[in-house]
């Protein structure tokens, strides 16, 4: 098992195309480049607020890059695996342990998925 997974993370990186297209750089600050799109925007997480609620501002803002990630995710995952079964599994079979987080990262994470509309899993 350990091998496998091993196995797998390191050879991930030379299936896996690089999704800017661009070699490393360092000295890079401020930040430039091909694909500099701007100041990153800041976000204040008001934790007065239910932990449900919380994440509501970003996820309104960057849910379609937040979905983008976890398609991502689904995809490598795919490629190992291609019956499609783990990434259902995770979607809607195993979701319920994020019951078992405690307080109040379980109400957060609930919250994303509610906000995002991506499965909790």
């Amino acid at each position: 098992g350990r091998a496998l997974l091993a196995l797998l993370v390191l050879a991930q990186p030379a299936w896996a195309p690089d999704p800017y297209g661009e070699e490393c750089r360092s000295k890079m600050y401020p930040p430039s480049g091909p694909t500099f799109k701007g100041n990153i925007p800041t976000y204040v997480i008001n934790l007065d607020l239910p932990p449900s609620r919380r994440w509501d501002d970003l996820m309104r803002d960057k849910k379609t890059e937040l979905k983008t990630v976890v398609q991502n995710i689904k995809d490598i995952a795919n490629t190992f695996f291609p019956s499609g079964k783990v990434v259902d599994i995770v979607d809607n079979k195993i979701a319920h342990l994020t019951a078992t987080l405690p307080y109040p990262f379980n109400e957060e994470l609930q919250g994303i998925a509610n906000s995002s509309g991506i499965p909790l899993g």
